[in-house]
């Protein structure tokens, strides 16, 4: 099982989250949700994202919903949200 820590702190637009998660996310070749969407859906492996001080994101709540669709497209993918 791997796991992704996002501290919203670091990375408080989608422009900066986007970096970050280019990097680390294989088969992400788009900086935007439906990119996110498209690698992550077809994942074969458990990955946890853990999202850390979330309140900081520019945009939390569009995040959640994208992140609610993957995980229904793929239940090996999960989330969780940390203080």
């Amino acid at each position: 099982m791997k796991k992704l820590e996002i501290d919203f702190k670091s990375y408080p637009t989608k422009q900066k989250l986007f970096s970050f998660l280019l990097k680390r996310i294989t088969g992400l070749y788009g900086s935007n949700y439906d990119a996110l969407i498209d690698a992550l859906s077809f994942y074969d492996t458990s990955l946890t994202i853990y999202l850390i001080n979330l309140n900081n994101y520019e945009e939390p709540t569009d995040l959640l919903e994208i992140l609610e669709i993957i995980h229904k497209n793929n239940t090996f993918i999960s989330y969780n949200i940390k203080a």
